[in-house]
């Protein structure tokens, strides 16, 4: 559905022990398929674009759908009976009938093929990945012990929440985020190391190195009024050289025309401190964009699946979360003392400059490094080859 489930899948790919099966792409989907993917990419395109305007109705109800219960609260099933009822009406069987009885282990990244793949009675290994630290109940069927599913999650408190659910222990397992290998280097993390190494002397509070501020567009490109006010705060100290400010738009042809249009209007077109990454290859992108992360100083991000990447050593500042499973994401890293709410953008260049003086960056790049899990990609490789 959006870049963080097909991040952690492209992450999970660099071992090069899978291949990947878009089901919402031809030749996977029937028409009914592509009308229930367009429909429900168009409202969560949408929905998260909504909370920028005067209009928020279907950003309300959005938020609404996606709600996570409280702990004394019964879970809503009307989204997963939903989901049961498209499998009914044969979503998704044209991508099982393509599997030809091989029965491939399945790693799912996103719920909806996950659920029908259970209400099909799939007798492959079959797992799903969860990319947040907390989710709604529409990721486990109505029946929450029904089939074999197993279930990998980030942290021990997303398991305690599938328990909640009802799903049996013995099909949970605490793996991890898949951090991409290119920055981790491998179970030793030698990449991680040297790139975390750089990282911290240009942190240090005697360092007068440019620092490298990442803003990542979502899938559905929110938040692009926010990159306007933070640019226009910042324009001096990229004009001199003094702040590098790296805009990443993945495959989004939304947020490459903003932040195209953008750095012309500001005057930074040509400037080499102010950069767009774009590839019309979404999987390309992702490579680019594991790349400039070794470079990366701060990243400015709402917290989806980018709050695991803190992993790497690498600041988190974040804007507003959109959906209640981003304000859980935020509450985790803030909780594990990692990230930061984002400034007044007015004051974000003082505010940069004070805390790497003070040495406030460097301690959020530091506790992310020690303290977060670095190992999920492996985790994940070791369980879906296990006998």
């Amino acid at each position: 559905m959006g870049f963080g489930h097909l991040r952690a899948a492209h992450n999970i790919l660099g071992l090069g022990n899978a291949s990947l099966a878009r089901v919402d792409r031809a030749p996977n989907v029937s028409t009914l398929d592509r009308f229930v993917w367009n429909s429900s990419l168009y409202f969560h395109t949408y929905g998260s674009r909504d909370a920028e305007s005067r209009n928020r109705i279907l950003y309300e109800w959005f938020e609404r759908l996606m709600r996570i219960p409280e702990d004394h609260e019964s879970p809503p099933l009307t989204e997963s009976r939903f989901i049961r009822r498209l499998s009914q009406l044969g979503i998704g069987r044209l991508f099982f009938e393509s599997l030809d009885g091989a029965l491939p282990t399945l790693l799912h990244t996103f719920y909806l093929h996950a659920m029908l793949s259970v209400y099909r009675d799939y007798q492959g290994k079959n797992y799903l990945l969860l990319c947040d630290t907390d989710f709604h109940r529409v990721w486990v069927p109505v029946n929450p012990t029904r089939g074999s599913l197993q279930y990998m999650v980030p942290i021990t408190k997303s398991a305690d929440r599938l328990i909640s659910y009802g799903v049996p222990p013995r099909r949970i397992h605490v793996t991890g985020f898949p951090l991409p290998v290119a920055n981790t280097g491998g179970p030793d993390l030698v990449n991680l190391r040297d790139d975390f190494d750089a990282r911290r002397a240009r942190l240090k509070s005697n360092s007068d190195t440019p620092l490298t501020v990442l803003f990542p567009f979502s899938g559905a490109g929110a938040y692009s009024n926010l990159l306007s006010e933070l640019v226009m705060s910042m324009l001096d100290e990229v004009r001199e050289g003094e702040v590098h400010l790296v805009v990443s738009c993945g495959d989004n042809e939304h947020a490459l025309r903003s932040a195209g249009k953008l750095f012309k209007d500001c005057g930074l077109g040509d400037s080499e401190f102010a950069e767009i990454l774009f590839d019309g290859d979404l999987f390309a992108s992702f490579d680019r964009f594991n790349q400039v992360l070794k470079s990366t100083d701060v990243i400015i991000t709402k917290p989806s699946e980018m709050v695991f990447y803190a992993a790497l050593g690498i600041p988190m500042l974040f804007l507003p979360p959109i959906g209640a499973h981003e304000a859980k994401n935020r509450d985790y890293l803030i909780s594990s003392k990692c990230a930061v709410n984002l400034v007044n953008l007015k004051d974000f260049p003082k505010w940069l400059k004070k805390e790497r003086r003070e040495g406030r960056l460097l301690e959020l790049a530091e506790t992310g490094m020690e303290r977060l899990p670095k190992h999920g990609t492996f985790a994940i490789d070791e369980l879906v080859r296990s006998p």
